[in-house]
């Protein structure tokens, strides 16, 4: 069950024209008045834009999160996976046939573990496999965006939240992305194939602080080795 993550990103403030009111003699000799100050300020604030590199370099400063990933894909009733998201460690919550599984990765240590809680026990797993099950993250598709060249569309606000939209050719497929400019993360992504369009949404984002145990199996539960396992 691998997840794409995708981002709308707001692009651009659009610039406000300046009224005539306030006497060209006073704007020709560079004074302005008190009244005026605010609006001075506000309107270079306006002015200033963002690139689609400067607001995907945002991801980087976003080190703990936790979000749910509602994942549709053609013929398929729409999936939700719980994430967590603290340093190099990341917890995932999802449901394979029809039973409750968390997966437990650390990239610093590259050591990932399968957790059943239903019946208590725990698998340790192959790193790469366990990677390529959780998928990427929002930071990590934020961190890869610009290898695609992507074309900036427009501005939107999706979910509240202002996004730029951006489009890109991938091995995968066509992508369209929101990436959410206040932090640089992908909230909407949507993978158009062969086979019919793929949509992730990112929902309940939630930059809280995140305990250590939730990146731990619970005490007395031992691991059994299982490299070749992957979901």
């Amino acid at each position: 069950m691998r997840k794409t993550l995708i981002v709308p990103i707001l692009l651009l403030a659009v610039l406000a024209l300046v009224g005539a009111g306030c006497g060209e003699k006073e704007a020709e000799k560079g004074v302005v008045s008190p009244g005026e100050e605010e609006k001075v300020e506000e309107e270079k604030v306006e002015e200033e834009t963002e690139s689609l590199a400067d607001v995907l370099a945002k991801a980087k400063g976003v080190v703990s999160y936790k979000y749910d990933a509602v994942i549709t894909t053609p013929d398929q009733a729409p999936i939700t996976v719980k994430f967590w998201l603290k340093g190099y460690k990341l917890r995932w919550e999802g449901s394979y046939e029809g039973q409750s599984v968390v997966f437990l990765m650390d990239q610093s240590t590259q050591i990932a573990y399968t957790y059943i809680p239903a019946q208590g026990i725990a698998m340790k797993m192959d790193f790469s496999k366990a990677k390529e099950t959780a998928g990427e993250t929002p930071t990590e598709q934020a961190e890869s965006v610009m290898d695609y060249n992507p074309v900036t569309l427009d501005t939107e606000v999706l979910d509240g939240k202002t996004c730029l939209v951006v489009e890109y050719s991938s091995q995968t497929g066509e992508v369209k992305m929101w990436i959410w400019t206040k932090y640089g993360l992908p909230i909407r992504i949507e993978t158009t194939t062969a086979e019919g369009k793929a949509v992730a949404e990112i929902k309940n984002i939630d930059f809280g602080s995140i305990p250590d145990s939730m990146f731990e199996l619970p005490a007395g539960v031992q691991p059994m080795e299982l490299p070749f396992l992957g979901f």
